[in-house]
């Protein structure tokens, strides 16, 4: 059975699809593009951010103080 389903499968014509790019799909793609700024400011909201707000609240629990 499994050599029937691979012989039907592989024997079957193969057909060339022909797509043309579309306005659509183009502007689908600027849209994705990264771009320098955008990269950094999501590199300094997940990067810095987060030791911002354990500095502070390490800060507000006296972890900084002297004993």
């Amino acid at each position: 059975m499994l050599s029937y389903l691979s012989n039907s499968i592989f024997n079957m014509p193969r057909q060339k699809s022909k797509k043309k790019l579309t306005s659509k799909t183009i502007q689908a793609n600027e849209e994705k593009k990264t771009t320098p700024r955008t990269a950094k400011i999501v590199l300094f909201v997940f990067g810095v951010g987060p030791l911002i707000l354990m500095c502070l609240f390490l800060s507000s629990n006296g972890f900084f103080n002297s004993p």
